[in-house]
């Protein structure tokens, strides 16, 4: 250490003289701030070689907290400009119990660096050009040998930190607001994520696994008959039947492998560089990643006309996508350009995401009552999973998952059977003075009979409800009768029924569209509306 010691003691005037030339150069009209930078350095370390290298290429702040090497911030005269924020630390409830952690967001600082025995000082010079990205750069100063311009101890440290920061640690590549950024957040959230959360139609799960383990493990394949390695997947259909799970099963399961291979997720196009400096970043990334999943979010409202051909010749155009797999996703099929959508070579497989039949509602909720099989506080017996899927005709995994989300927030408050009681059609017909088959009071059910007749009135008078959501006529066995889940989950039907019939029938394109479905105009409870295209500069 005693070299670093040296470099920083002996040039503590240098560095207070670099932080003030940089001042004054943020003072007036400035002009190649990178430049003016490099000079200013070197101007104060005459005797010593100055190396200019982008934090995005090279992290070597990263690369020190990732315990690689050891990075000390010169703060004697408190020569450095940063922005002081504060972050959560710890998951879920330890975010709560935990006081949090301060960073600093550096725009110019100083540092000890030390790697292998080797030290440096290490300049920190962050600016921003008008409709520009923001600049990060690295001065990393040194006294080792220089052959042909170039310090050997700097080009090693940069070599061994480059390999580094190019690697995704516990991390997914996320591209939005015109660069890629590595979030350890995303990462979080598809851990844990399997197969076994995807209730779908089982060829359909197993031909999408193939598709994508087979394309990695194809190498050789695909060279051996001369055929481009690369491939493209569409995921569409109503929002909230399993495409995004799917992908979290797909990121998760490559990440597993044990040639890890890394996940591109796009979020958007929006830069003030324009659509098309985007998409070329995100290609460019992505062939550097390769072999790599590429994942477009709504590909529909992404690729845009103005930018359509910019984006297919970067998907088939001269250069290599050779290790690319790409995924996009859609709401909407019939608003995606048939080059995209028709064209084989670009996505040559298309997954519809439909409704679940009632075989998949059924394995659905078996899936929660797996979960819930420790839980004293719900009886779940198997019957009720065939019983469930019959009542929720129509349902998406997204309803479904509302409904049982519902159903047991409701219970763990304190709801008993006898808070809900099931009022069937017989039961409104019941002679008086005589309660129900269920226990309903003649008081009760003559108010209901009231209820049904002034919502008969209004149902009359509103054309547009004339389709409300029917709940299915489904024989409950006795012993079930006061089954609270049961009881609570034919409450939440209902509630989720009237939510779906408030959606506006205008939302989805056409009504041959609805009609196609044996749902009918049900589907437009699913749609969601239209990201706004926006620029953030």
């Amino acid at each position: 250490m005693g070299a670093a010691k040296n470099i920083l003691s002996s040039t503590q005037e240098s560095g207070k003289t670099v932080f003030e030339d940089f001042k004054q150069h943020c003072l007036g009209t400035r002009v190649d701030t990178r430049t003016t930078s490099l000079n200013i350095i070197r101007k104060a370390y005459p005797d010593y070689h100055v190396t200019e290298v982008d934090e995005s290429r090279v992290s070597l702040i990263e690369y020190a907290e990732a315990g690689k090497a050891i990075a000390i911030l010169d703060v004697e005269g408190e020569a450095f400009n940063a922005t002081r924020w504060w972050r959560p630390v710890g998951e879920r409830i330890e975010k709560k119990l935990h006081p949090g952690k301060l960073d600093d967001d550096f725009r110019f600082a100083r540092f000890q660096y030390i790697w292998e025995g080797k030290e440096f000082v290490v300049y920190l010079v962050r600016w921003k050009d008008m409709l520009e990205s923001p600049n990060k750069v690295f001065f990393v100063v040194s006294d080792g040998n220089v052959i042909d311009g170039h310090c050997i101890n700097t080009d090693t440290l940069l070599l061994s930190a480059g390999k580094w920061t190019s690697q995704l640690h516990e991390e997914i590549f996320v591209f939005d607001g015109g660069h890629w950024d590595k979030s350890k957040e995303l990462w979080r959230a598809v851990q844990g994520s399997s197969w076994d959360d995807c209730i779908l139609d089982l060829e359909m799960k197993r031909n999408i696994q193939e598709d994508v383990q087979g394309f990695f493990n194809s190498h050789d394949l695909y060279t051996e008959f001369a055929v481009p390695w690369k491939r493209g997947i569409i995921f569409h259909g109503v929002p909230g039947n399993g495409k995004t799970v799917s992908i979290r099963a797909i990121i998760n399961s490559l990440n597993s492998r044990p040639d890890q291979i890394p996940s591109l997720y796009v979020k958007s196009f929006d830069t003030c560089q324009g659509e098309q400096y985007a998409i070329r970043q995100i290609f460019l990334q992505a062939r550097k990643s390769a072999p790599c999943l590429l994942i477009f979010e709504d590909l529909d409202s992404l690729v845009i006309d103005e930018v359509r051909s910019y984006f297919l010749n970067e998907v088939d155009g001269l250069e290599s996508n050779d290790g690319i797999l790409m995924i996009g996703s859609t709401n909407h099929l019939d608003r995606l350009d048939p080059a995209i959508a028709k064209r084989p070579s670009r996505f040559d497989r298309k997954y519809h995401f439909k409704l679940p039949v009632e075989e998949e509602r059924s394995a659905y909720a078996e899936y929660w009552r797996k979960k819930l099989l420790k839980n004293t506080t719900v009886e779940f017996p198997t019957v009720l999973c065939d019983i469930i899927a019959k009542l929720t005709e129509g349902f998406s995994f997204a309803y479904l998952k509302e409904l049982f989300v519902m159903t047991l927030l409701t219970i763990a408050r304190g709801a008993k059977a006898e808070d809900f009681e099931f009022v069937e059609a017989e039961d409104l017909e019941a002679p008086e003075g005589e309660a129900s088959a269920n226990g309903v009071s003649e008081a009760l059910c003559g108010k209901i009979k009231e209820q049904a007749e002034k919502s008969k009135l209004d149902t009359e008078k509103d054309e547009s409800k004339k389709s409300k959501m029917v709940m299915p006529a489904v024989e409950i066995p006795e012993h079930l009768g006061s089954n609270i889940l049961l009881r609570v989950i034919k409450h939440q039907i209902r509630i989720l029924h009237s939510e779906m019939d408030n959606t506006k029938e205008d939302q989805w394109p056409s009504s041959k569209e609805s009609m196609s479905s044996p749902f009918g105009s049900f589907q437009d409870q699913f749609t969601r509306p239209m990201r706004r295209r926006r620029r953030r500069c």
